[in-house]
């Protein structure tokens, strides 16, 4: 996964997803991975999604937690009303 963070932290999120798409797809890693892209993109009800999925294959991945509680405060933060003008 030393591939995909340096992806991420160049800011080459596409390059990004497209190595993720070549991934075991149940691996928690993996979801966590997905769920960590679209926070970066901005998607946080995406990357919750993922985080939860990463955590119902293993329980005990603790960096998936952490960024479920993360991802979901952005999300419960975030005003609609903001974006309607």
């Amino acid at each position: 996964m030393k591939e995909f963070e340096d992806l991420l932290q160049e800011g080459r999120l596409a390059e990004a997803e497209e190595l993720l798409l070549t991934l075991d797809q149940v691996d928690d890693i993996v979801l966590y991975s997905w769920g960590r892209l679209y926070s970066r993109k901005g998607d946080e009800a995406k990357a919750i999604s993922y985080y939860a999925k990463a955590l119902e294959i293993n329980p005990n991945n603790e960096e998936a937690r952490v960024r479920l509680e993360i991802a979901r405060e952005i999300f419960s933060f975030r005003d609609p009303n903001l974006y309607n003008h």
